[in-house]
């Protein structure tokens, strides 16, 4: 009777806790959402194609062959017909995969055709933007299926002594398909493109559990009430806080980011290190700013640590850490962009993979800087609010 006495009393002291009922009861569920949308379904690519001369006479075929691939959504190339030069046309449909309106470009050439009459394979040109292994891959994945039935269907001019047998195999020989990287190479691997946002969301996990837990149980103790007694003002014991933790987060920073470093094994500069360590350095403040606003927030240690996959986990499913997020419904987009690693991680592969300068990353680090106030704003103001005797 005493164990059921004792179990009554948890019940209770749970059910009078609602940021605990909700913390068990709706959580489970927007993870499970998350993770319905993440992988319900396949990678959806956008492809264009560009003829000239006697190839745009089976641009069509391959067009109508690609359209049955249901993973696949044909764009419609905005380059000029009349537009023959090959550097201009390689510069038009680069600039395409730059501002993403397609994943990738398939160029067939007045002598991919003349080779087919030749009795040669004959060779496509094919563009990716690169960076997303992914998306790369889904790519050559849907044009290796079509390639087959586009061969299957060009003509060739074949010599009066060859057999109907050699007639057969040279009309079906496989085209050559060569690949065009806007950004890394065959040898580029999948693991690459998730090696520079492991830093940011590493440091952001770690400095976000550090402020809250250690903060916390300073509150708990009556340190911070002490602190206040003495000659000491509001916003100087918060910023010493502030920068006390900084010292343990920064050290932690530069384990983080030079041992990710040691694991990329593509090519990077002294530059994108420096302009890579600012964003990490950001994404730490914000961390750092957050994770004192949840120890003011939370009631106790266990409150402050319902806190952590509050915040940590749709950081891990709408942050592009992993899953694309243009897969998901407006609603998860909305929240993607309302989240600090959203846009650090944006920052850290335009640098370390498209090897762009820190200020094309501009924006991303406006919004970084504007979280670091917002938050440090917010946490005064509860801190303030939270404490009657300041």
């Amino acid at each position: 009777m005493r164990s059921v006495w004792v179990a009554v009393r948890v019940i209770r002291e749970i059910s009078r806790d609602r940021r605990t009922l909700a913390f068990f009861f709706l959580a489970p569920l927007v993870v499970m959402t998350l993770v319905y949308y993440a992988i319900k379904d396949d990678q959806i690519v956008k492809i264009g194609v560009v003829t000239r001369g006697a190839a745009r006479f089976f641009e069509m075929d391959f067009i109508n062959t690609l359209e049955m691939d249901k993973d696949v959504r044909m764009i419609s190339m905005p380059i000029p017909d009349e537009e023959t030069d090959p550097q201009t046309l390689d510069r038009l449909i680069r600039q395409e995969l730059a501002i993403g309106g397609v994943d990738g470009v398939l160029y067939m050439g007045e002598k991919m055709i003349t080779d087919r009459f030749d009795g040669r394979e004959g060779t496509l040109h094919l563009y990716v933007e690169g960076s997303k292994p992914i998306i790369t891959s889904a790519v050559f994945g849907a044009i290796a299926d079509a390639m087959d039935e586009l061969a299957a269907s060009l003509p060739v001019v074949i010599d009066s002594s060859c057999s109907s047998l050699c007639a057969d195999s040279v009309n079906n020989k496989p085209m050559v398909l060569e690949k065009h990287y806007s950004y890394g190479s065959d040898d580029y691997r999948m693991v690459d493109f998730f090696l520079p946002v492991l830093p940011a969301f590493f440091v952001f996990f770690f400095t976000f559990i550090l402020s809250t837990i250690t903060f916390q149980r300073e509150r708990l103790r009556g340190t911070l009430e002490r602190l206040l007694v003495a000659p000491v003002g509001f916003y100087q014991v918060i910023a010493g806080y502030v920068m006390g933790f900084f010292t343990f987060a920064s050290l932690q920073s530069i384990i983080v980011v030079t041992y990710i470093l040691k694991l990329i094994q593509f090519d990077f500069t002294w530059s994108q290190t420096l302009a890579f360590s600012v964003v990490v350095l950001l994404t730490m403040l914000v961390a750092l700013n957050l994770g004192l606003l949840a120890s003011f927030l939370a009631h106790n240690e266990f409150q402050a640590l319902q806190f952590i996959p509050l915040v940590i986990l749709p950081q891990i499913f709408l942050a592009d850490i992993i899953w694309d997020i243009n897969g998901f419904p407006m609603f998860f987009r909305i929240i993607a962009w309302a989240l600090p690693l959203t846009h650090a991680n944006a920052a850290a592969r335009d640098i370390m993979i498209r090897n762009n300068p820190l200020s094309n990353s501009w924006m991303e680090l406006l919004i970084l800087a504007g979280f670091i106030v917002v938050v440090f704003t917010a946490m005064t103001l509860v801190a303030k609010k939270k404490d009657k005797s300041i």
